[in-house]
């Protein structure tokens, strides 16, 4: 993709500006793929930014001219969508200290939160090593389900079980990388009292709330499914609904805020 086709793209007026900062980013089932400049780049891909080995000395020095106008074009529509919303993107210190940086995002990833957004994780992994090849529906099991069987092949139930397992194992890793995200500039707008990262702090924690609640109907489907298995499910519920409370405690404001496109 060049610049041109990127200014071209952006011009699309059916676009919602920044619908694309806080999704889920599950393309595959959003409704708003149209709306999405960041889903028309995927689609158009970038095949002529990065310089081959066998790209003359000129034409890599054209691509690398590209790539750097691109990335000064998304810095300025970047910067735009801050004006929109009446803030203006934090600039980087010129005492900036990665060492120090590295140091906040380890207690972050120490905090309550985090250790139990990665247990979770953890647990929904040895959940499936466990059970895969010991549930059945009808006479399937999950994994023969999971690894051989199209979804046009799969009878009503097997499609249930398929959509839920889909959703649990999306999920499972955006839950705590949002939450991440929304502690990380929680701390930036205590240290720096820029709007730009609380505005991004309740919207991270919002799209972890609703990955959680999806997580939790899922694994709540699952329960029905198969209640044999129900006393190794019900930790993982308790873990879920747990973090959840704890989220809407840390994040008061993440339920009210409005997500471009998605909740307007």
């Amino acid at each position: 993709m060049n610049k041109d086709l990127l200014f071209a793209l952006i011009q699309n007026p059916n676009l919602i500006p920044g619908i694309y900062n806080y999704c889920d980013g599950w393309c595959e089932r959003c409704k708003f793929t149209s709306n999405c400049l960041n889903f028309k780049m995927m689609e158009e891909g970038v095949p002529d930014i990065k310089p081959t080995e066998h790209d003359t000395e000129a034409e890599a020095s054209s691509a690398m001219e590209n790539l750097d106008e691109m990335f000064q074009l998304s810095m300025e529509l970047l910067n735009q969508a801050a004006k929109d919303l009446g803030m203006e993107l934090p600039q980087q210190s010129e005492d900036f200290d990665a060492e120090e940086e590295e140091e906040k995002d380890e207690l972050i990833f120490k905090s309550q939160l985090m250790l139990q957004a990665d247990k979770y994780s953890e647990l929904v992994d040895a959940w499936f090593a466990d059970f895969e090849s010991l549930l059945y529906i009808g006479s399937h099991s999950l994994k023969e389900i999971f690894d051989f069987k199209e979804e046009e092949e799969m009878s009503d139930a097997e499609l249930l079980v398929f959509d839920k397992s889909e959703i649990i194992r999306w999920f499972q890793f955006i839950i705590p990388s949002k939450l991440f995200r929304a502690l990380r500039s929680k701390a930036n707008t205590e240290e720096t009292g820029n709007d730009f990262y609380a505005h991004d702090c309740i919207a991270s924690a919002k799209v972890a709330l609703i990955s959680i609640d999806n997580s939790i109907d899922a694994w709540t489907s699952y329960m029905h499914q198969f209640p044999g298995a129900e006393d190794r499910m019900l930790p993982i519920l308790l873990l879920l609904s747990g973090l959840r409370t704890l989220v809407e405690e840390v994040f008061p404001e993440a339920r009210n805020f409005v997500r471009p496109g998605f909740d307007i």
